[in-house]
């Protein structure tokens, strides 16, 4: 029999340490996630369990502009770029656990060109993105991942929820009074079996997939606003963006559920809007 990463992963999780590597750097994770716990690997979804996931929010965060396009930055954007922010928006009192792809579900980000990697901002996650870097050349407009997080000390919401009267985005003309920022706690970001260099740097960078990994949060993460809206990711490209997510997220009495972009087994739960075109 084939052992897949998630049978895997649901082994380690039964001992008291998850031992990862990453980059060369060994994390190790206390078992308090993902499949840990007995009773949620025997739990049953209610009704208002499969009604957890509200929403998928694409957001245009940023319109690029000519000025844009000719402000002599280390990373030119290419004319036509448009910023996407990717929230999961949730019922109160849900966690958000993972963001996954498996051999049943595909997770794949795609560009019909390609995704734009700001040189000067050296961020693959939200977690990475400098703050005193924020408004130099394209720093605020990078591409990665992230569970919430759209740079240190700070995380993401939609622009809509953002009623603050300050902005730490002084150099784009429509961030400088909502730049979907707030200060807060961040999680912790675990990458599982993926290459995140995607997101560092290239710019042949046109389509993120797998079939075998995650990006996870231990213990979950929460919005931090009553609407339960968590950011995934912030992605900039010139050309049409496509998608294709499925989620693990926490119940409030410590079980979990997996909705998919398409063809549910057992448990899952089909929600078409993880699929984005």
């Amino acid at each position: 029999m084939k052992v897949t990463f998630f049978t895997k992963l649901f082994i380690l999780l039964r001992n008291r340490y998850l031992f990862i590597s990453f980059l060369s750097a060994f994390l190790f994770i206390n078992n308090s996630f993902l499949f840990a716990q007995d009773k949620a690997n025997n739990y049953l979804i209610t009704h208002q369990d499969s009604l957890a996931l509200e929403n998928v929010i694409v957001e245009k965060y940023y319109i690029a502009d000519s000025n844009d396009y000719n402000d002599g930055s280390v990373s030119p954007l290419p004319k036509g770029s448009i910023t996407y922010r990717i929230f999961i928006d949730m019922k109160p009192n849900y966690n958000l656990q993972m963001v996954y792809g498996n051999q049943n579900h595909e997770l794949f980000l795609e560009s019909s060109t390609y995704f734009f990697n700001d040189k000067e901002a050296d961020a693959i996650t939200g977690f990475n993105v400098d703050l005193k870097k924020i408004n130099k050349g394209n720093v605020a407009l990078d591409s990665w991942v992230t569970m919430g997080a759209a740079c240190r000390g700070f995380t993401g919401i939609p622009r809509e929820e953002d009623t603050s009267k300050y902005s730490l985005i002084s150099t784009r003309s429509s961030l400088n009074k909502s730049d979907g920022l707030i200060k807060g706690v961040l999680p912790d970001f675990v990458p599982f079996n993926l290459d995140l260099t995607f997101f560092n740097n290239d710019s042949t960078a046109k389509r993120f997939a797998t079939t075998n990994g995650a990006w996870a949060s231990p213990g979950g993460v929460k919005g931090p606003t009553a609407e339960n809206r968590v950011l995934i990711a912030q992605l900039t490209t010139d050309g049409k963006l496509s998608f294709q997510l499925n989620v693990q997220i926490g119940t409030p009495t410590g079980g979990y559920i997996q909705f998919v972009a398409n063809k549910p087994q057992g448990q899952e739960v089909e929600f078409k809007g993880l699929s984005y075109k």
